[in-house]
């Protein structure tokens, strides 16, 4: 399976949100072993942001992570800091490039590039639009809002490209 479904991206939500605080504990060791730059750049890059922000953040990054090794037959491979930092570096060179476009544009531009993986971009998006409205809400800024989005776009498409790369190489064998 190339793209995680929605099913599957639903699921991962519910089910990591119904985990007792042990298990939860034990799923982040796993994606913290499996990918401990990616858990890296999300902290370094969250660090200057209100600890509440922080912590959707990460919780958000774990949720992310699990439903790409759901989707996955086999472990993914690990991504290197390289890899990251370049993915990041376009993505953000390519928002940069969207500034001032007309907002019809934009929405057509958004359905093409968020296309790789809807469900789990779907995901970050109605976490990060509805934190500020919940029962108890996350005051996050437009900036907030904005920078995660970036964020998750750069987690999202690197985890993607691995997934895809490692079906390509396990449908060779």
């Amino acid at each position: 399976m190339d793209t995680v479904s929605e099913e599957l991206a639903e699921e991962t939500w519910q089910e990591f949100e119904g985990f007792s605080p042990v298990r939860a504990q034990k799923e982040m060791i796993k994606v913290n072993k499996n990918q401990p730059n990616l858990l890296a750049f999300m902290i370094e890059f969250t660090q200057d942001l209100d600890q509440e922000v922080k912590e959707l953040a990460v919780y958000m990054f774990y949720v992310v992570c699990r439903m790409f090794q759901k989707s996955s037959k086999k472990s993914l491979k690990r991504i290197s800091p390289e890899e990251i930092i370049d993915c990041y570096e376009k993505t953000e060179g390519f928002m940069e490039s969207l500034e001032g476009t007309d907002e019809k544009f934009l929405e057509r531009i958004a359905e093409v590039q968020l296309s790789g993986q809807p469900y789990v971009m779907k995901y970050v998006l109605e976490t990060l639009m509805e934190a500020p409205e919940e029962e108890e809400p996350i005051a996050l800024t437009e900036e907030d809002i904005g920078y995660l989005f970036l964020l998750f776009k750069t987690v999202v498409d690197l985890l993607d490209e691995t997934l895809r790369a490692g079906l390509k190489i396990s449908s060779k064998n």
